[in-house]
């Protein structure tokens, strides 16, 4: 059932300061992977929190679910969402589609009978190649591409997996569209042309559980963009020519994984990146080039701290539903806070057998205190949905084609997330004097936690699969308002001057708004819309936002589950905000 709950209001931007002309315009798109929104304070964040009160702070800003890096690597790349652009998880199952092609490759070759980890340039640049998606990973272009298509410069610099998704072509010496001699891509493992890593020299080495070498990298990065790919621009901006950069740093989420929210580590990896961008703020205004460049801040998904351990595969097979943990008839790919769920169709060849099973794992997952909503795959409203596009055509579920999800190729049969609590803080969690515990089908297994000592409770907790983080460290994935609200803000002669944007955007929206300042104006395939409420100049959307539920009910066993999605609207998009469940015995009629 669908319900309006409330009303947002749309704000009436503030008069900005007057605006540069918009040739040869330089857009600067810093990427703090895993930045939560309240994180960002003037304790923690002095650079950053001065930011966002300069210029525009967009104050409901979401990230797309899977709330993971490649999927919103993607989403801010393109601006379609994992339906466009076939990017789901960061480990993805290719086999059904590739296995014959890529089983030789000698980069894929002892992965492609499972999940492939996507989040590494030489699994990416095998997907992309001949043998496999033959240039069509993504399905179109990038942000970037298009604005080298016009003339103009990029640059790419950064964390490897998601920097890839700006430009496919790099690594791929059969793509016949190399990128321009000028142009600039640099990642932890690739760099193009190769000339230029011999050039600026490597990068320092990131060594595990060194939380200094991370911070150590994305100062590096940072280095590259203010020595190199700022000169560059400049350059191409004085032939009238537009600028593209792309910095994308690894922390807060490197920390936050491993030491957990509201640690030391993690409270540093935040400095680190704020000094970065105090320098990268400096630079562009010693440039000379502040009255012409743009400059906004992005994360890709938010942060909850890992309760517990689920391993759903295990699951799946201590219940009678998948025969073995390398049986091919069901394959999970554990995401952290969501799973992807693939059939085989040899082994379920009929939609009477596939809805079966499907079933089965949904009435499995959904009696269980750690899931959340789950999503199927289908083009449309399934049986008993009273034609309410919002629910799957399994009992329980939500379609993925209503949340931009279903894609005829690549969509998983299910994609399940995790439950997260967001009111509930990580004291008693994080610390390695705490308990920790995993899931088995023997039931919670104690653990040695392997975070670190807490400094400041976080709020949002959630449950995860993956099996090298434990109770304590931190995760995202899953469809909680903490994983699913990021951050955003931006500063520049575009943008209004101490605005705070309060109608729903997210990362879909990002590139349709550089394409809107660059003066591309084509959705190129984009699901989002151009921000213009926070533009200089730019007629704004007139109507208001609102805010509705959607929820599945499901009862099995004397028992009725109901999984609740809070949906804002606006500009004629959907933005998911937050998710619930609640579970409590079936109501017997009298």
């Amino acid at each position: 059932m669908i319900g309006v709950c409330a009303a947002l209001a749309l704000v009436v931007p503030a008069q900005a300061a007057g605006g540069a002309h918009r040739a040869g315009r330089i857009f600067v798109l810093m990427v703090w992977d895993g930045l939560r929104p309240d994180l960002v304070t003037h304790r923690d964040t002095p650079n950053a929190f001065a930011f966002q009160n300069e210029g525009v702070r967009f104050n409901n800003h979401h990230s797309l679910f899977p709330t993971v890096t490649m999927v919103n690597a993607a989403t801010l790349a393109t601006g379609a969402p994992p339906g466009g652009s076939g990017i789901y998880d960061d480990l993805m199952y290719f086999l059904p589609l590739l296995g014959k092609t890529l089983a030789s490759d000698p980069s894929l070759a002892n992965e492609i009978n499972g999940p492939i980890n996507i989040e590494r340039s030489p699994a990416l640049i095998a997907l992309n190649s001949p043998r496999g998606f033959d240039g069509r990973l993504l399905g179109l272009e990038s942000v970037a591409q298009q604005v080298e298509r016009a003339g103009g410069f990029i640059a790419i610099a950064g964390k490897t997996g998601p920097t890839f998704m700006f430009d496919d072509r790099v690594g791929d010496q059969q793509s016949g569209t190399p990128a321009g001699a000028n142009n600039i891509f640099v990642s932890d493992d690739l760099a193009e042309p190769p000339a230029k890593l011999r050039e600026i020299g490597p990068p320092p080495g990131m060594r595990h559980g060194d939380p200094a070498s991370v911070g150590q990298r994305d100062t590096w990065f940072t280095n590259l963009v203010i020595n190199k790919a700022l000169p560059a621009a400049k350059a191409a901006s004085n032939e009238g020519k537009p600028s593209l950069i792309v910095l994308w740093q690894h922390n807060p989420d490197t920390m936050q994984h491993m030491a957990g929210l509201g640690t030391q580590p993690a409270l540093d990896a935040l400095m680190t990146d704020d000094n970065n961008l105090g320098r990268l703020r400096a630079a562009i205004s010693s440039s000379g080039i502040g009255d012409r460049t743009d400059l906004m801040i992005v994360s890709d998904h938010g942060f909850a701290t890992i309760k517990e351990y689920v391993p759903l595969s295990d699951l799946l097979i201590g219940a009678g539903i998948k025969r073995a943990s390398d049986a091919a008839g069901i394959v999970v790919a554990g995401n952290g806070g969501s799973d992807l769920v693939y059939l085989s169709r040899e082994e379920f060849p009929t939609e009477t057998a596939q809805r079966a099973i499907l079933e089965r794992i949904v009435n499995f997952a959904e009696a269980q205190e750690w899931c959340g909503p789950i999503f199927a795959r289908d083009s449309g409203p399934g049986i008993g949905t009273n034609g309410d596009k919002h629910l799957g055509w399994i009992p329980g579920t939500f379609s993925q084609a209503a949340f931009g999800l279903y894609n005829p190729q690549r969509s998983p049969d299910l994609i399940i997330s995790f439950r997260e609590l967001s009111n509930v803080d990580n004291k008693g969690l994080t610390g390695p004097a705490n308990p920790a515990v995993e899931l088995s089908t023997r039931g919670p297994q104690a653990v040695k936690n392997m975070s670190q000592v807490l400094v400041r409770p976080i709020d949002g907790v959630m449950y995860s699969d993956v099996a090298k983080f434990t109770t304590g460290m931190g995760m995202h994935g899953a469809a909680g308002r903490r994983e699913l609200h990021n951050f955003c803000a931006a500063v520049g002669p575009d943008f209004h001057h101490r605005f705070v944007d309060f109608v729903p955007t997210g990362n879909a929206d990002v590139a349709p708004t550089i394409r809107a300042i660059l003066d591309d104006t084509a959705d190129r395939g984009s699901s989002g819309r151009v921000m213009s409420e926070a533009l200089v100049g730019k007629n704004p959307y007139r109507g208001s936002a609102t805010v509705a539920d959607v929820s599945t009910h499901l009862a099995v066993n004397g028992m009725e589950t109901v999984t609740t999605l809070k949906v804002s609207r606006y500009a004629g998009r959907e933005y998911l905000d937050d998710s619930s469940v609640t579970r409590a015995p079936v109501k017997h009629r009298q």
